[in-house]
């Protein structure tokens, strides 16, 4: 006997799942990134706050010129790698959209096999309902049939 319509979709079903979960995967890899930028950028900018109202303190206090040069030196040095640390969070969130854009295709792909599958497997259903219900009934006339002879 040959395989049913809802089982011949079933190993393309799997191969569609095995693709939506690499998705999956990959943009849970992608996510997990973006929350590392942010929270690397937030460090940054924490240390540039405090370092900036050092710098301040330490001014009003009094300053040598070298003093002054290498703490403008690093702040400038922390301002680059801020400025740096949104374009990797830019360019994460672009990947991110990207990723969880392929994410839904994929997932897409795996509900419309589902949903024929669930709907070959109704059709089947009622077909083998009603060949049972032919059987009945057919069990019933024999039985009549043979009970008035």
């Amino acid at each position: 006997m040959s395989l049913k319509r809802s089982d011949r979709f079933k190993p393309i079903h799997n191969m569609a799942q095995q693709n939506e979960d690499v998705a999956a995967q990959t943009l849970g890899k992608i996510q997990r990134q973006l929350s590392e930028h942010h929270l690397k950028l937030s460090e940054l900018m924490q240390y540039y706050q405090d370092y900036t109202e050092r710098f301040n303190q330490q001014a009003v206090k009094g300053m040598s010129i070298t003093q002054v040069q290498s703490y403008q030196k690093f702040i400038s040095q922390l301002e680059i790698a801020i400025r740096e640390q949104k374009k990797h969070i830019t360019r994460t969130t672009e990947a991110c959209d990207s990723s969880r854009a392929d994410w839904t295709v994929e997932r897409q792909k795996t509900q419309v096999l589902e949903k024929v599958i669930t709907r070959y497997q109704k059709q089947e259903q009622k077909i083998l309902n009603r060949q049972e219900q032919s059987r009945s009934d057919e069990f019933v006339a024999n039985r009549f049939w043979h009970k008035d002879k």
